[in-house]
């Protein structure tokens, strides 16, 4: 009989693992504790969507209407069907704030309470921000709506600066809300340079008065070939053609303003390596006349000119006044640079 009934509870238990394995919801569904056993009903998406969804509610929101609906403050997310969410979007949630213009602010914890009093169930489907503001009438401008403001002004600017431009490291405010419909944001006009860009926006009236200011900022990328040093400069090395390349360069990083490869002929002022920008502050003319050369000194004084031989002190390109000292007397006096050859003075 002991052989029977052990027998028999095997053959149980053996099938109890057999419809287990068949039917793997089923395991689901129950849950034992203790002595009892108790039903587990999976969760099911609501309103008899398949797929999963959430609705997130706005940091801002402006409603037109006496009552805050639910599309007032909602986005989908995931795969909520239209009809389902047209039919969502109209629910009818608590009035709109009295006085129109007013911007009321709702915190995360009332408004959870609210939203859980409003919509029940599906109260847990909505992810809350820290706090939602609400105004009546008028417009409000989210963060995204103002980074696409900051876009479509800066570009035409930023294309004016040659090169390829990046707007990234956007530093705006969450939100901005105008006070009725004549209203509206702009972004004022200001410096457009590589690196952080500071910007203003102003609430104006139709006729263009400036009703109120805040502010922001935003990074701007801009590469652009440059020249570069092809070999190591020294200082005082002539920067000639063969001795300069070309290669991309973000300006946001560089740490004055780049030379533009034009005039000279230029020295090196300080050391430069290879690859490295060549700034406009690097560069100097290259001297005509170098410390040590003997030139001729040119003395004119109304009709009268006379000419000696010098030893230049200094080095100087055309135009630089150096000093020279006179071979015969070894007196030291101060003379313009007119060529590699010769300097005057009166």
């Amino acid at each position: 009989m002991r052989l029977f009934r052990a027998a028999c509870r095997s053959v149980l238990f053996t099938l109890a693992l057999l419809v287990l394995a068949v039917f793997p919801r089923a395991a689901a569904a129950w849950q034992a504790t203790g002595s009892e056993a108790r039903a587990v009903v999976p969760p099911a998406s609501i309103g008899g969507d398949s797929d999963v969804w959430r609705l997130r509610i706005r940091e801002a929101a402006a409603v037109q209407g006496d009552m805050v609906r639910l599309g007032d403050i909602a986005d989908p997310l995931g795969g909520l069907s239209r009809e389902r969410w047209e039919e969502l979007a109209a629910r009818p949630l608590w009035p709109a704030p009295p006085a129109p213009g007013r911007p009321l602010q709702i915190n995360r914890q009332r408004l959870e309470s609210a939203l859980k009093e409003r919509l029940g169930e599906l109260a847990a489907s909505c992810i809350l921000p820290a706090s939602l503001v609400i105004q009546r009438g008028g417009a409000v401008y989210l963060e995204p709506d103002l980074r696409a403001l900051v876009i479509r002004a800066l570009t035409p600017q930023i294309n004016l600066l040659g090169g390829h431009g990046d707007l990234t490291d956007f530093r705006l405010p969450a939100y901005a809300f105008t006070a009725h419909e004549g209203q509206s944001i702009e972004l004022e006009r200001g410096v457009v340079a590589p690196g952080r860009i500071g910007l203003r926006f102003a609430v104006k009236e139709l006729d263009g008065t400036a009703r109120r200011r805040f502010t922001g900022s935003v990074f701007l990328n801009l590469w652009m070939d440059v020249p570069c040093a092809a070999v190591p400069l020294n200082r005082g090395d002539a920067v000639s053609p063969d001795r300069v390349t070309f290669r991309s360069e973000n300006l946001a990083y560089t740490r004055g303003a780049i030379w533009d490869g034009k005039g000279g002929p230029w020295q090196a002022k300080r050391a430069i390596g290879v690859g490295e920008a060549i700034l406009a502050d690097d560069l100097a003319p290259l001297a005509a006349i170098h410390r040590g050369d003997r030139v001729t000194l040119v003395y004119r004084r109304g009709n009268v000119e006379m000419r000696t031989m010098v030893e230049a002190l200094e080095e100087g390109g055309p135009g630089d006044t150096i000093a020279v000292r006179n071979l015969s007397s070894k007196k030291q006096v101060y003379a313009t640079v007119r060529d590699a050859d010769t300097v005057e003075t009166k």
